[in-house]
C-alpha cells in the first residue's frame, strides 16, 4: 500500500476520528508505516514497534577474536564466550494538538473535505516533528526563542525547548562513539575517508550495509562539488536525485538536521572573572546563555553579551565578566551553533522506538466553535552498538 492509498483508504481522515480514538493493532501499523515513509530514515535506520512501557534490545557478539592455533591431537586450552548486553528503548509520549474553527471550515474551497486535508498535513508534520527528536534531542534542553516555536511569542526572550529535551537523539548519543574533527575543512571526499578510516575495521567489512547520515544544505555543497567534474559521478550529481556514495556508502540527507546543529551543554564558568571556560565544540556562530533554570513555559532575557560575560567564537569559550548578573562559579545554560556534523554507522545500528498504542482522537468545543483532533504516539531513541559510529564534527560551511 503506497502512502497515498494508505490515506485515501481511511487510515487518518476526519470522519474515522469521531468513534476511532485508538487505532486497531493493523491501522496503527500502517500509520506507523506513513509516517517513517514521510521522514528520510527509511532505510538508513531501524524501526521497532513495541507495545509495551519500555523495550529491551539483546545485544550479542564476540568482542575479540575467536580464533587459537590448532595441534594435532591437542586441547587448546582455552574456550571463548559470547558477550551480551541489553539496549533499553524507554518512550516518551508525544501529541499533535489540533484545533479547526468552523468558519474556516465553512469558507474555505475544499469544504468539509478541509478537515481530512488538515488531519494528512499534520500526519505530515508528526513525521517531521519525530525526524527532529530522534536527531537532535538533549535532555538538558535547548534555550530557543519563544516565538519560534510558539505562535505570538516573545522575539527576544528564550525559553527551554521542552519537546528537545525529552530524551537524547542520535547525535548527541555518539558523542560517545568515535569522534573526529574535520578541523574546519569543507566537505570533500577527504572528509568521508576520516570517518570511514575512523570506524574500527569489524564494522566495514559491509560497506553497503553502512551510511552517512548528513545535512541536506551538507549534502548539496558535495553535490555542488561533485558536479562539476567531467564524469558519470558528475552527471549523476547534476542531474538526479540519487543519494550519492562517497567510497560506495551511501549518503542519507536527512533534512531536520541542519547545517548548524543546536548545541546545549550546562557549563561551570570560572570563579576569578578573566579564565575562559571552554565548551565542547569550536568554532562556534552563535551563543546564548541563560540560567540552567530556564523552563519552557516562562519566557526570559538571557545574560547578556559584554556586560555577563564574553566569548570567543573562534576558540569555542565564554567568560564570566566581574560585576555581571553571572555568579562566580555558577552553572549556566549555554546554547550555540558549532559547525557541520555527520554521522557513518551501520543502517540497522540507529534505532527509532515507536508504540503501536497510537490515539487518533476527535473532540468538540461547543463554545469555542472548533472541532479538536489530538494524534498521540509514543517515541524512543538508541544506538545500539556505540563502537559502530562515527560522528564527524567541525565540518566547514563552505
Amino acid at each position: 500500500m503506497t502512502n497515498e492509498e494508505l490515506v485515501q483508504k481511511g487510515i487518518i481522515t476526519a470522519d474515522n476520528l469521531a468513534a476511532q480514538g485508538k487505532l486497531n493493532p493493523q491501522q496503527a501499523d500502517k500509520f506507523l508505516d506513513y509516517v517513517i515513509d514521510e521522514t528520510k530514515l527509511k532505510n538508513a535506520a531501524r524501526m521497532v514497534k513495541f507495545k509495551p512501557e519500555s523495550l529491551e534490545i539483546d545485544k550479542i557478539g564476540v568482542g575479540r577474536r575467536a580464533a587459537v592455533p590448532k595441534s594435532e591431537a591437542t586441547d587448546p586450552g582455552v574456550r571463548r564466550g559470547i558477550t551480551t548486553s541489553k539496549v533499553t528503548l524507554t518512550p516518551k509520549e508525544v501529541m499533535v494538538p489540533v484545533e479547526i474553527g468552523d468558519t474556516f471550515k465553512d469558507i474555505n474551497i475544499e469544504g468539509e473535505d478541509i478537515e481530512t486535508h488538515i488531519i494528512k498535513i499534520f500526519a505530515t508534520q508528526l513525521a517531521n516533528d519525530l525526524e527532529e527528536l530522534y536527531v537532535l534531542a538533549d535532555i538538558l534542553g535547548p534555550a530557543v526563542l519563544q516565538g519560534d516555536i510558539v505562535d505570538g511569542g516573545s522575539t527576544t526572550q528564550y525559553i527551554k525547548d521542552n519537546y528537545l529535551a525529552l530524551m537524547n537523539g542520535w547525535l548527541r548519543l555518539a558523542d560517545s562513539g568515535n569522534v573526529v574533527d574535520a578541523l574546519g575543512g569543507n566537505i570533500e571526499s577527504k572528509i568521508f575517508s576520516l570517518a570511514i578510516k575512523a570506524m574500527p575495521s569489524k564494522f566495514k567489512r559491509n560497506r553497503e550495509q553502512l551510511r552517512f547520515l548528513i545535512a541536506s544544505d551538507l549534502e548539496q555543497n558535495y553535490r555542488e562539488k561533485i558536479s562539476t567534474r567531467a564524469t558519470g559521478a558528475g552527471d549523476v550529481a547534476l542531474s538526479t536525485t540519487k543519494n550519492l556514495t562517497p567510497f560506495g556508502i551511501e549518503a542519507v540527507q536527512v533534512p531536520l538536521l541542519p547545517l548548524q546543529p543546536t548545541v546545549v551543554e550546562h557549563v561551570v564558568v570560572n570563579t576569578d572573572g578573566t579564565t575562559a571556560t571552554a565548551l565542547r565544540y569550536k568554532p562556534v556562530t552563535a551563543i546564548v546563555v541563560t540560567p540552567t533554570t530556564i523552563t519552557g513555559d516562562t519566557p526570559i532575557t538571557p545574560y547578556i553579551l559584554d556586560t555577563d560575560y564574553s566569548q570567543d567564537l573562534t576558540n569555542g569559550t565564554i567568560t564570566r565578566l566581574t560585576g555581571g548578573a553571572i555568579g562566580s562559579g555558577a552553572t549556566v545554560k549555554v546554547t550555540y551553533s558549532p559547525y557541520s556534523q555527520m554521522l557513518l554507522t551501520h543502517f540497522r545500528n540507529l534505532v527509532l522506538g515507536i508504540g503501536r498504542d497510537v490515539r487518533i482522537e476527535k473532540d468538540r468545543d461547543i463554545f469555542k466553535g472548533v472541532n479538536q483532533y489530538a494524534i498521540t504516539v509514543k517515541a524512543a531513541v538508541e544506538i545500539e552498538n556505540i563502537e559502530a559510529v562515527v560522528k564527524v564534527v567541525n565540518i566547514g560551511l563552505s
